[in-house]
Formats: C-alpha cells, structure tokens, sequence
C-alpha cells in the first residue's frame, strides 16, 4: 500500500536534505541543456533543487510505476550554491481518486541551513488507484 493510499490533505513529510553537489549540478545542467546550458558559476541550476526534493518525497511516498508527473510550479527566492545544504519539507495539499487514478499535489518548502526560505515548489501527480 502506498502511502498516499491513506493520506489526507495537511500531511506532513520529511524534511530531506537535498544538497547537490558541484559535479552533479554540472552534470544536471549538461542533461538538461545540453551545449546550450548557461553556466551557473557557484549557482546551482534552479530545478535541480526541485527535481533532488521531488525524488526524495516520490520515494518516501512508495510511488510505483505508471506515476505521471502532470505539473510543476517553482518560485526561487534566490541562488543556492553547489553544496550548500538545504533541507525540503513537503505538505499534502490535495488526495483524492478519480476515475482509477488518485491525483495528489504536494506544496514543499526548501530551506538553508539557517531555516531561511531560498525556494519553494508545487507539484501534481497521477497515480495509477
């Protein structure tokens, strides 16, 4: 059973530390960009953060195969270096089944280590019911 099987809106999870390294920001931004990849200098590349959270809730949550990634919004406050420690804490803003599918959306919080606000992130997924 899935954990979002039997969670309710306002459930809490983690927090996960998702600090990236230099060489894997590197390597994110040459996969996501290709040749055309701006360089970040000490920066991280902004979505890596979200994408390093997400994954950590994703296996937190149990999610299976057949899960869809229908939307993502982000909004950074400002930049988070390569190696900088950040800790996400994720909220459970919707649960509900329709159709044999359960549609989940998840509010997360990325903090540094000073519990100041450097970004946040909104997430919608399908999971197959």
């Amino acid at each position: 059973m899935a954990v979002l099987d039997t969670a309710s809106a306002g459930q809490v999870f983690g927090p996960y530390e998702v600090a990236i390294d230099p060489n894997r920001a590197e390597a994110y931004a040459s996969a996501v960009g290709g040749s055309e990849s701006p360089r970040y200098e000490d920066g991280l590349p902004p979505v890596a953060l979200v994408a390093a959270g997400l994954t950590k809730l994703i296996d937190e949550l149990g999610l299976a195969g057949g899960t869809v990634h229908l939307s993502q919004e982000a909004e950074f406050l400002r930049k988070v270096r390569a190696g900088e420690p950040i800790s996400a804490k994720a909220e459970l803003k919707a649960n509900s089944v329709r159709r044999g599918s359960r549609f989940a959306t998840l509010f997360v919080e990325y903090r540094d280590a000073d519990g100041r606000l450097v970004a946040t992130s909104s997430s919608t997924v399908m999971v197959p019911a």
